[in-house]
């Protein structure tokens, strides 16, 4: 039987009880039935990953004993950050559940030149973040990390190339003169990707003049929520994760 995860931010340490939060509870009492003794898997980045028993589930909130520890957070080996062209409709949502499960540790939507979703009513955009963010969480329960990506709020183009704080940035478009297996990626990285249409001219031209090489990613026109899945893995199996032995 599959037990379920739960990302809870609050501490972790083995004996402890824990109150769950409201939309969690809501989620394992009324949607995975779960009752006193069934067990849950609880992690965060900070404490790692511990087996949990749940002692109430009565409404509102869950309350769960925390009873082993089964792993320590391990920090990634490439540290990929994603500023990718927003889109429209679920194409976002996509994009942020798969490169969470690809191990992109932050994700930050770009306004570019030719992007045509815009977030003008700061209200919408708080609860479209709050969306995404939720996403970003179930995916990582999903898939096994211990840790969640944050989503930052959009930024301009340029002013997220001015704003890089890694140890490198690469811009993919189709007209790049760079493949990634020259690009030697270590440390810390960040992506960006651009909309159905590219980067502009204007941009490929700014983020060349920052010092970031533009990096092609074959020769098919890849639409903008599958362009930053395919640069991360090429990433991952080149300098990542998917580099190391299976026993690693």
């Amino acid at each position: 039987m599959r037990i379920t995860r739960v990302h809870h931010p609050q501490q972790l340490t083995a004996g402890a009880e824990v109150t769950l939060s409201a939309s969690v509870s809501r989620h394992l009492i009324k949607v995975l039935r779960l009752r006193g003794g069934d067990q849950v898997t609880l992690f965060n980045a900070k404490e790692g990953e511990y087996r949990a028993e749940v002692l109430e589930s009565g409404h509102p909130l869950v309350v769960a004993l925390v009873r082993k520890k089964l792993r320590s957070y391990q920090p990634p080996l490439l540290a990929l950050s994603l500023s990718l062209a927003l889109s429209r409709g679920d194409r976002m949502d996509y994009a942020i559940q798969k490169a969470t499960e690809l191990g992109v540790i932050a994700i930050t939507p770009l306004y570019s030149e030719f992007t045509e979703v815009k977030f003008r009513d700061t209200t919408r955009l708080g609860k479209k973040l709050r969306h995404w963010q939720q996403i970003a969480e179930h995916a990582a329960e999903q898939s096994g990390r211990l840790d969640v990506p944050s989503i930052n709020p959009p930024q301009d183009f340029k002013d997220a190339i001015a704003a890089v704080d890694t140890d490198q940035a690469l811009v993919f478009e189709a007209s790049g003169e760079s493949a990634p297996k020259d690009i030697l990626a270590s440390g810390s990285v960040t992506l960006f990707t651009g909309p159905e249409g590219g980067f502009s001219p204007e941009e490929i031209k700014f983020a060349k003049t920052s010092g970031y090489p533009v990096v092609r990613l074959g020769p098919r026109i890849l639409r903008a929520e599958t362009a930053p899945l395919v640069a991360l893995a090429v990433l991952q199996q080149l300098y990542g994760d998917f580099s190391l032995p299976i026993n690693s």
